[in-house]
């Protein structure tokens, strides 16, 4: 079994690596105005959480993250 701090190192990893492609998936936003907001709006989210210290609670917000990455990337590709 893992230490407790390997754990929350492990945990706070992924929340950081899901960060990034939220970012570079909002890159695939076509216009500029709405790109910036979308990234205003994915640091504000990450912002409002970064005092969770629950792994569950933070497992969670990860598990929801994931989703919205994979529904912004499908809306993202549907723009041409």
């Amino acid at each position: 079994m893992a230490a407790p701090d390997l754990k929350a190192f492990i945990l706070r990893s992924e929340v950081l690596h899901l960060y990034r492609h939220l970012l570079r998936a909002a890159k695939g936003a076509q216009d500029t105005g709405a790109r910036a907001e979308l990234r205003g709006e994915i640091r504000r989210q990450f912002e409002a959480q970064r005092s969770r210290q629950e792994p569950e609670a933070i497992r969670f917000l990860l598990s929801d993250g994931k989703l919205k990455l994979k529904q912004l990337g499908e809306m993202l590709g549907m723009q041409t």
